[in-house]
């Protein structure tokens, strides 16, 4: 029986379905376990800049975007700084490819292991 509802609860995660358990409430931590498996996962993300001062970090935001707007950009604010971080890269090497790409634009080009959200696929 978990074997068929893992199998259900993974199929309709890949596909984009939203689903919706009726029942007992020990089911919510059973769900919702299952659903940050499928859409996190360790991988690799670029920091280009950090600042203090936020429109720096915006600058920079904006710069990217305009050049690459299909990486995705986070950034993440760590006491006193504002991180800027690119890219979900499942792999060190397709991080690399990006950095060499992007090298001497930014402020720094820092590869980092962390979690990362599943990559877009176009």
């Amino acid at each position: 029986m978990k074997g068929i509802m893992f199998l259900f609860l993974a199929f309709s995660t890949l596909c984009g379905a939203q689903i919706s358990v009726r029942g007992a409430e020990s089911f919510e931590p059973l769900v919702a376990s299952y659903r940050s498996e499928f859409t996190s996962m360790s991988g690799y993300r670029i920091q280009i800049c950090f600042d203090n001062n936020k429109s720096v970090v915006d600058d920079a935001k904006n710069k990217f975007l305009t050049s690459y707007p299909k990486i995705p950009v986070y950034m993440v604010f760590e006491n006193p700084n504002f991180n800027l971080m690119v890219g979900d890269f499942r792999t060190l090497v397709s991080a690399e490819k990006i950095r060499s790409k992007i090298q001497g634009e930014y402020t720094i080009s820092v590869i980092h292991k962390t979690t990362i959200k599943l990559p877009r696929i176009d």
